[in-house]
């Protein structure tokens, strides 16, 4: 049966392809020959092929094929063959010199593989009975005929005949894996042809009247813009609150460390003290003056300008000045009641340390009048600071009116915007009613397509489930071809030695 027929009655194929087939099968000649004699050299002579008889030296050449060995004649006779042992090329002088132990005669001959692979004998070769062959593991696949193997040979040449099958099994394994490189999926392509998409109104919503926008007032009286003038009213501001802070302290200073009386008087008449009703004054106004001032400290001057905060630092001021007021009857008080108790110790009848006395209250008399000098100060500079607050909230005031000016003007705009906005909504409704009519012709001719559509696509999944299924099928006939040639191969293979027991 031809080498076609078997391929095809193995693998349930029509071969359409002859050469493909001629090559596979070729191929499995070199496969099985390489994989059987990595196995088992010993069999090397089951695939072994012989050449013509040589008359010199590096005129045959192997292209590669695996040596079984080589034969020369011993020069005497005719046909009597001496095999040759192999040298390397290092050797080739050696086995010329009559003296050296690697010395070849005709009746010891070798040989060597030289350049391209061409073999050489030593003794040199030359006509009967001195020409040389060589065995050969065979590379070439042919017939028994001689002819290159094809798909319609049935026998092929120095090829062990009970392994002929296994070339078979290859060229059956080679085509389905040609027939499944050659399996393709088609493309899917949808025929079906969409719905036109209806134009709908461009003039749903359109008008030309513009969006009005609320413009904020920048400027003051003068023209002056506020970010730029504020700023400098804050630092007019800040200014006589710090001066403030600074006589609170130095009156503070001054009535915090009273002179000291001399000794004749300290057993008689008291410290001079406020009992705490001055510095209790003070430290309120301190604080009310500090608190004022970080109103006017923020990053953001356009905020300081809203009421709250000035009319905040207005009535801080106020309190502060009302404290310090306080402050000075208190200082008042107690210089009155030091004089009194003075004249007792006067009328007590020790004046005679009336120089020291003197003294005593003449200091007395420069802390009171420098601390109600400072207080006084501090107080204009409070009035100070209320009269430049008055201007600033008048600013204020023209602020607010330029504000509301402005939200008159936007809500005036607005009213006329609001009007032709419900006027162009009128309008697009009747477009809207046109464009419903469309739009519901197109969504049932969409819904018409998507079906079409659908349909095409199930045609698809099924060409394509039957594709799979094809290939699926290839897949396993390769499997279980490609296991049962690797099994021929294992079971030629050698056990491995078991272990000497012990």
């Amino acid at each position: 049966m031809a080498f076609i027929d078997q391929v095809q009655d193995l693998t349930s194929l029509t071969v359409s392809d002859n050469d493909e087939l001629s090559q596979f099968l070729k191929d499995g000649v070199i496969d099985v020959t390489s994989r059987w004699l990595a196995i088992r050299p010993q069999d090397m002579e089951l695939f072994g092929r012989e050449t013509s008889e040589q008359t010199s030296n590096g005129s045959l050449n192997l292209n590669g094929a695996r040596i079984i060995s080589v034969i020369r004649e011993d020069g005497v006779t005719s046909n009597n063959w001496r095999a040759c042992r192999k040298i390397p090329p290092s050797e080739q002088y050696l086995v010329t010199d009559e003296e050296s132990l690697s010395f070849a005669s005709k009746f010891n001959p070798a040989y060597m593989v030289g350049d391209a692979g061409k073999i050489s004998v030593f003794p040199a070769p030359g006509a009967d009975p001195n020409a040389f062959k060589a065995y050969y593991v065979n590379k070439d696949p042919v017939n028994g005929s001689g002819s290159t193997l094809i798909h319609s040979h049935d026998d092929i040449l120095y090829f062990p005949i009970d392994k002929v099958y296994l070339v078979v099994m290859y060229a059956g394994m080679k085509s389905l894996q040609a027939k499944m490189g050659a399996t393709t999926i088609t493309d899917l392509s949808v025929t079906a042809v969409p719905p036109d998409v209806p134009t709908l109104s461009s003039s749903s919503v359109s008008f030309s009247q513009s969006t009005p926008t609320y413009t904020s007032p920048t400027t003051t009286i003068s023209g002056v813009a506020w970010a730029t003038e504020y700023p400098a009213t804050e630092v007019d501001i800040a200014t006589p609150l710090a001066a403030i802070v600074t006589n609170v302290d130095l009156a503070n200073a001054i009535i915090d460390s009273p002179p000291v009386p001399p000794d004749s008087v300290s057993d008689t008449i008291a410290d001079f003290s406020l009992a705490g009703e001055f510095d209790d004054a003070m430290a309120k106004a301190k604080a009310l003056i500090d608190d004022a001032g970080s109103l006017t400290q923020g990053d953001d001057a356009e905020a300081h300008l809203a009421n709250e905060d000035s009319e905040l630092v207005a009535s801080t001021v106020q309190i502060a000045s009302q404290e310090l007021q306080r402050a000075n009857l208190g200082l008042q008080d107690a210089l009155q009641t030091f004089n009194t108790d003075m004249q007792k110790f006067q009328a007590s009848g020790l004046g005679k340390f009336s120089a020291e006395v003197q003294e005593y209250q003449a200091e007395i008399g420069e802390m009171s009048a420098r601390a109600q000098g400072y207080i006084q100060a501090a107080q204009g500079y409070a009035n100070e600071v209320k009269t430049r607050l008055s201007a600033t909230q008048t600013k204020i005031a023209e602020y607010q009116s330029r504000v509301q000016d402005a939200l008159n003007e936007f809500n005036e705009a607005n009213a006329v915007y609001q009007a032709q906005l419900q006027l162009s909504f009128k309008n697009a409704d009747f477009d809207n009613q046109e464009d419903a009519r469309l739009v519901q012709k197109y969504q049932a001719e969409y819904a018409g397509y998507t079906a079409e559509v659908g349909a095409q696509v199930q045609e698809y999944t099924q060409n394509l489930q039957a594709d799979g299924t094809g290939y699926q099928w290839l897949q396993g006939q390769y499997a279980s071809l490609k296991a049962e040639y690797d099994a021929a191969f294992m079971i030629a293979a050698p056990k491995p030695q078991q272990q000497a027991r012990r």
